[in-house]
């Protein structure tokens, strides 16, 4: 979703409805929109200031825990992560006051929203593109594979319900549009939710096509869980967390 900030309300503002889902695509225009406008503020002036609210194009306001917005401030201002941690020096703006120490300027943008710029859903989608060895593409381009699964990583994360891909092998190109987004801690949980996934379970000659292919470490794989976690280590499951994206053929 082509998601932008269009302004800045207050976190009860009902004129707005709290945005549900599509983080990814949230984060991206929450932090471009805090770092083209060089405001500096924590959690707990997000969600007490009259300008501490995000609105987004699609008429929503987008509302965080104040360890929430605190890690949409680190990754704003390019904080280095330790150990998870970089949120807390931004999810409270009164620690300094409380450890007796001078609090910092806080940055607030003006109040107001764009109300014009509000478009409807359908209208912010987004198009991404993803290859897919010959027999994958095969089966999705006929719809008998109706799930991907992909790692949440920065090529896929802002990846939401009704965006557009465009799956390609070699010169075939075919379009499908997003119906879900399902996140899980690993492909291990992932599986374990499998009924979920009949699209997936549907194709299951997937695991010898895809050894045969020679992708990765697939060869030794006696399972599908087996061959992505082949493909993607432990630590990136760990960084970026497993996806399940539901997927029907688009008619154009």
């Amino acid at each position: 979703m082509k998601f932008e900030v269009i302004g800045w309300t207050y976190d009860s503002d009902r004129r707005y409805p709290d945005h549900k889902g599509d983080s990814g695509a949230v984060l991206r225009a929450v932090v471009d929109a805090l770092r083209a406008g060089g405001y500096k503020f924590g959690g707990n002036t997000h969600q007490d200031a009259v300008t501490g609210t995000p609105v987004l194009n699609d008429g929503t306001k987008a509302c965080y825990s104040w360890r929430g917005w605190g890690g949409v401030m680190a990754k704003a201002l390019n904080l280095p992560d330790k150990n998870g941690m970089a949120y807390m020096a931004w999810y409270m703006d009164t620690i300094e006051a409380m450890m007796g120490e001078k609090r910092r300027e806080i940055i607030l943008p003006p109040h107001g929203v764009d109300t014009k710029r509000i478009r409807k859903r359908a209208e912010l989608a987004e198009t991404f593109e993803m290859h897919l060895c010959p027999e994958a593409f095969e089966a999705v381009s006929k719809g008998k594979k109706t799930v991907e699964l992909r790692l949440n990583d920065e090529k896929r994360n802002c990846i939401c319900r009704d965006d557009f891909i465009e799956f390609f092998c070699e010169e075939r190109r075919c379009r499908a549009r997003v119906t879900r987004v399902e996140y899980f801690e690993d492909f291990g949980e992932l599986f374990a939710a499998q009924d979920k996934f009949e699209g997936e379970r549907e194709y299951r000659h997937r695991l010898a096509l895809v050894r045969r292919a020679g992708f990765g470490t697939c060869k030794n794989a006696k399972t599908l869980s087996d061959f992505l976690n082949s493909v993607y280590s432990e630590e990136a499951q760990k960084e970026h967390y497993a996806m399940a994206i539901s997927i029907k053929l688009a008619e154009n």
